[in-house]
């Protein structure tokens, strides 16, 4: 399980910037759908095993091995197979509601109804305070339930080495193409046979948050991530089309196939430098499908693949994407809980609707700090455990380690705050003189007007409708999430990409 520091932090910012952790759940949703939908035009073994496993990933800090034939070996050899069976096994077990959390989240629901049937039930005694209406309350901390059900809809650990334990246990499974053929990797000696594994490794002061396992740190690894499935998706693309002219791994052999249009096993054998050279792209002259040409030496020699740029493509798109969802959903509901207090009388920005706002801005900049401290983290990332940063790099490094800090400390403070914020809301600490009567825009004549005067009509109505605001955003969030590959999404994506094109042209 986590550390209780770890799970004490990782609530607080929860619900000190929903917009944080609204982004790392959109983010993870977005992220499945792009690399479910590029490997779903490829035609290749595993197609359909390979994108749940690689997008559970986004939960753990791994490393994949570029420069050998571990991940290639992984993607061709017909061995295999069985490693990819285990692993779609144990990740869909991550997708399996358990008790503890459902009762969680009819807990959330019940607290809810609670809450607003007794500000409904009992306003007679809102009548002398009416600020002590729990719809405020209500509307602020519907966001999680959108969360909740979008991490029991997306998969989500739930315990921490969960997937460090199951990749370990597969790699005992696994095969590695070798100069002799391919063989279990765990009898090789001498280097390193884990194409894909939990590392930290790569890991410092300035990616800190990557090695933190709860959900909402998920925005750290999001470029990371994004990288490293590219990666994996241009390997297996590579393969796949080499698959569609029918070539196969070993060198000299006849290509067969079956009736139904599957590979069989036989056209997926090869040495180590076939294998990696399967899953290259081609180096500027067409591939002899007859010849074969290739350098077996230099692959050999270098051990290559092709590399890996450092921001993926269309990753921007996706976090500008999700970073729309997570402020639409922080704004929405923080919002709604600032129009009941804007519209109870006196109306206008009293105390109540003051410190709503300042939690709101205070969660917006939180999470504008974080989300800028992941893309510097990663800028000034080392790609491996031998490479030294550059000056600029430490720089860099350095900067997005302040800013990370900073982030999380504005976060953790704000979500203590609205903790505190929700007790006093209930407790008649803003029922004073000076929180009941004092407002800015409230009458241009500075009338104020007291509580007695205040009916059922005039208040329920703002009320209602803040309500109504807060879960018809929520229930739109939550619908985004669970049909990620849906056409709303797609519609969402096609939007958040128009704009930042429009952006883009207007720019040059």
């Amino acid at each position: 399980m986590l550390g209780r520091s770890d799970d004490l932090a990782s609530a607080f910012m929860t619900i000190g910037s929903p917009a944080l952790a609204a982004y790392s759940l959109a983010i993870t949703g977005l992220n499945t759908e792009w690399l479910t939908r590029q490997f779903s035009s490829l035609h290749f073994p595993n197609k359909e095993r390979i994108p749940p496993v690689i997008a559970a990933l986004q939960q753990i800090p791994f490393r994949i091995d570029a420069s050998g034939s571990s991940l290639p070996s992984m993607i061709v050899l017909p061995q295999n197979d069985h490693y990819w069976e285990l692993l779609l096994a144990a990740v869909k077990r991550n997708r399996q509601d358990t008790i503890p959390v459902a009762l969680g989240f009819t807990w959330v629901i019940v607290a809810l109804l609670i809450t607003f049937l007794d500000s409904s039930l009992a306003f007679d005694h809102f009548i002398s305070t009416p600020g002590a209406a729990g719809y405020s309350i209500v509307a602020v901390w519907s966001f999680l339930m959108p969360l909740v059900y979008g991490w029991l809809s997306t998969g989500y650990q739930r315990e921490a080495n969960y997937l460090r334990d199951v990749l370990d246990g597969a790699h005992g499974i696994a095969y590695v193409a070798t100069t002799a053929g391919s063989v279990p990797a765990a009898r090789v000696t001498g280097r390193s046979t884990r194409g894909i594994e939990p590392s930290t490794g790569h890991i410092d002061y300035v990616n800190a948050d990557e090695k933190k396992t709860a959900p909402v740190f998920n925005y750290s690894r999001v470029f990371i991530w994004s990288q490293h499935a590219e990666h994996i998706l241009r390997l297996f693309e590579h393969a796949a089309n080499r698959a569609d002219r029918r070539i196969t791994v070993g060198r000299g052999r006849a290509w067969t196939g079956n009736d139904d249009g599957g590979i069989l096993a036989h056209n997926r054998v090869g040495n180590e430098a076939e294998v990696v050279q399967y899953c290259m792209g081609e180096p500027g002259a067409p591939f002899d499908p007859n010849g074969r040409r290739h350098d077996e030496g230099a692959a050999m020699e270098a051990h290559v693949v092709p590399g890996k740029p450092i921001f993926a493509t269309e990753v921007f798109q996706r976090a500008a994407c999700a970073t729309v969802l997570g402020l639409g959903l922080q704004w929405f509901t923080t919002g709604a809980a600032i129009h009941v207090h804007l519209k109870t009388p006196p109306k206008g920005m009293g105390c109540r609707a003051l410190t709503f706002t300042v939690y709101g801005a205070a969660a917006t900049v939180a999470f504008w700090i974080l989300l800028f401290s992941s893309v510097l983290a990663h800028w000034a990332r080392r790609q491996s455990t031998r490479e030294r940063r550059s000056a600029l790099k430490t720089f860099v490094g350095c900067i997005a380690a302040i800013m990370r800090w900073l982030g999380k400390f504005i976060a953790i403070t704000n979500g203590v705050g609205i903790l505190a914020l929700s007790v006093m809301q209930f407790t008649g600490l803003y029922d004073t003189c000076f929180c009941s009567s004092t407002v800015f825009g409230g009458d241009p004549d500075g009338v104020v007007r007291f509580m007695e005067d205040i009916t059922r009509s005039e208040v329920y109505g703002p009320w209602n409708f803040a309500l109504g605001m807060a879960f018809a955003v929520n229930i739109f969030y939550a619908g985004l999430v669970a049909t990620g590959t849906g056409a709303l999404m797609k519609g969402v994506q096609s939007f958040c990409r128009g704009l930042i094109t429009l952006f883009t042209t207007r720019s040059k």
